[in-house]
């Protein structure tokens, strides 16, 4: 991977305060909603540093989700998922694809857990709703003023 690739990968990955998630529904059409970059330490400072001390691999993408959600409903009919991180004002876009897991590390999820999301999980990193998923990247797709910056499959 060039210099200026794995920059543009990078950045990409941390400085969106959100990103894009696809899924496929009952009907096999995609189903596209805006999901918390936890990778992006302006916004999630603490989440941020715990997946960089928990995972040695930059490109794996965690996202907070409730178990009851229709995303949720979605991954685990069909685990196959592309997300979506821009700064749409630089025109940098990467699109990544690949297989959605519901990771179960009880601990993990202490260690990530914010106080502010007990308005979305009242119970705490103990409830029920919340669920923590993990996603690397089998394909990245990435965009630079409109150029196609590079392509990646692993």
């Amino acid at each position: 991977m060039k210099n200026e690739t794995k920059s543009l990968i990078d950045e990409l990955l941390v400085r969106p305060h959100s990103a894009f998630l696809a899924t496929i529904d009952e009907n096999n059409n995609p189903s596209i909603r805006a999901i918390f970059n936890l990778r992006c330490k302006e916004r999630f400072s603490h989440p941020a540093k715990i997946i960089e001390e928990y995972d040695d691999n930059p490109y794996t993408v965690y996202i907070s989700t409730n178990t009851s959600s229709i995303k949720m409903k979605h991954i685990i009919e069909n685990n196959n998922v592309a997300i979506y991180f821009s700064l749409p004002d630089e025109s940098k876009g990467m699109m990544l694809q690949g297989k959605a897991e519901i990771l179960d590390d009880i601990e993990f999820k202490k260690k990530i857990w914010e106080e502010s999301w007990t308005m979305y999980y009242p119970e705490g990193y103990t409830d029920p709703d919340f669920t923590i998923l993990k996603f690397i990247p089998i394909v990245m797709r990435g965009w630079y003023r409109g150029q196609h910056a590079y392509n990646f499959e692993a």
